[in-house]
């Protein structure tokens, strides 16, 4: 009971704040003062779902991780604690910045890193990791200091590069209405269920994406098509952030997630590979991701949006039942189907939406 109750008051609670915020008058004014060559809308929406999001997830991390429900001590989950508040905050100022200035890519990518960084020196390390036809492998291998802070060797590097890639993918998504908060909805759904699961039996962390699931469900009544709010950088770099910490912090559970985020990340596969085709930087916004293609050959946002709902929802399944060789196998057979689907979609580019239909 006390996660059915979590999660639906998540979702009241982040109903009420995205009602009562639309309505305020000076909403509206929180938007860039033009609309990026990259965006599909006709009109500019207000990109504050991040801001309203992550001060929302706080108060609720705050009020479960300092009670003890139901004999269920979350206090023994406080190592990890400051990296998570820090993460949050940090990528909230920064996504402010980014939403009201539109830095360069290369700024981004700095602060991206220190954000990262910062994060990972404060506990948020891969120690081990289950690698298919090899089980569990250690991964702190070299341990030392530099300038005081201790740096463990590969697996502070491992977390630096799973945490930066998985916000990146992430954000990527929010170019469409309605399509990263509904992989966040489903992968901290898969995660709860993971966590709930005889074998695993972590419930500590079924009650955070849970309660994650609840608030980003709440904003995806305001943000599905047509949308009248985004998540915007805050919400869609914490989105990412978030569901990497969690994989990590729950045991390794890195295959678990990279199967769940398995779309995102072929898909971002793909557009880097294509933009270095094309000589432009691979942190260079552009119209080349599967949602945009799915759009150009003539689907609506719904209908893109709800297939690529059901192709998070067949890996994040799957994620549930396979163990970490077919998790593997997994991922490699939605690298090939997904990879097929570009070729044909690229293929149709160059004819009208109305020639294929006949």
């Amino acid at each position: 009971m006390l996660f059915v109750l979590t999660f639906l008051a998540a979702l009241v609670i982040s109903l009420a704040a995205f009602f009562m915020v639309l309505r305020l008058p000076g909403c509206r004014n929180l938007v860039p003062d033009r609309q990026r060559s990259r965006d599909i809308h006709d009109q500019p929406r207000p990109r504050i779902g991040g801001l309203i999001l992550i001060p929302l997830f706080l108060a609720g991390f705050g009020i479960l991780t300092h009670f003890s429900f139901q004999g269920l001590d979350m206090l023994t989950w406080e190592g990890h604690y400051g990296g998570i508040i820090f993460g949050a905050l940090a990528l909230l100022g920064y996504g402010i910045i980014d939403e009201r200035r539109d830095l360069a890519w290369y700024t981004q990518l700095l602060l991206q890193v220190i954000i990262v960084l910062a994060v990972v020196e404060m506990d948020i390390r891969i120690h081990e990791i289950r690698v298919p036809f090899m089980g569990l492998v250690n991964l702190d291998w070299v341990t030392g200091t530099l300038a005081g802070i201790e740096w463990i060797f590969p697996a502070d590097l491992l977390a630096f590069i799973w945490i930066f890639a998985v916000m990146n993918v992430v954000n990527w998504l929010d170019g469409v209405d309605g399509l990263a908060g509904g992989v966040g909805v489903v992968g901290f759904s898969i995660l709860a269920a993971l966590s709930l699961s005889a074998t695993v039996g972590q419930p500590h962390i079924a009650l955070i994406a849970l309660l994650l699931a609840g608030l980003y469900a709440g904003f995806l009544w305001f943000n599905f098509h047509p949308s009248r709010i985004f998540l915007g950088t805050p919400g869609s770099m914490f989105l990412g952030f978030i569901l990497a910490v969690l994989a990590m912090v729950s045991g390794g559970k890195i295959a678990t997630a990279g199967l769940v985020l398995a779309f995102p990340i072929i898909d971002a596969g793909f557009v880097i590979v294509t933009r270095l085709r094309a000589g432009v930087s691979i942190f260079q916004a552009d119209n080349r991701h599967l949602h945009h293609r799915l759009l150009a050959w003539g689907l609506g946002q719904r209908q893109a949006v709800l297939f690529l709902y059901a192709v998070s929802l067949l890996f994040g399944g799957s994620a549930l039942v396979l163990q970490t060789q077919g998790k593997f196998v997994a991922f490699l057979v939605g690298l090939a189907a997904m990879g097929a689907l570009y070729v044909w979609l690229t293929s149709m580019r160059s004819r009208k939406p109305e020639a294929r239909k006949k």
